[in-house]
């Protein structure tokens, strides 16, 4: 559970970084960002898998370099079935994505050296 919250807490994060970095992101309030923060928890942890093994010939061809374009679909979706944020475009999603891993990674590690 503890590690639930603390990805939640960093994806809220990486979205709240990247509407201070780009002002073309406008959310309605931070309670649905933290909602989008939620729901992109989710399909993380549900559809990301699914996502990944699909796109496994273009990860091993690409040496990786297709994750955070998965990420940045993740976000897009995750803006789209919320329909609150303005301003997500695949650039925008992609630069967020990279946010969301670099927070992800670093959350991730902070759980690890807590327990």
């Amino acid at each position: 559970m503890r590690k639930f919250i603390f990805i939640v807490f960093a994806n809220f994060l990486a979205l709240y970084m990247a509407s201070l970095l780009f002002p073309s992101i406008q959310w309605e309030s931070l309670w649905f960002m933290g909602e989008a923060a939620l729901l992109l928890t989710l399909l993380n942890w549900f559809l990301r898998p699914l996502l990944m093994l699909i796109a496994l010939p273009l990860n091993i061809i690409s040496l990786g370099l297709f994750v955070p374009v998965i990420n940045a679909w993740m976000i897009m979706l995750t803006s789209s079935l919320l329909q609150g944020a303005q301003g997500m475009g695949f650039w925008i999603a992609l630069a967020t994505a990279v946010l969301v891993i670099v927070l992800n990674a670093a959350a991730k590690r902070l759980d690890r050296n807590i327990v």
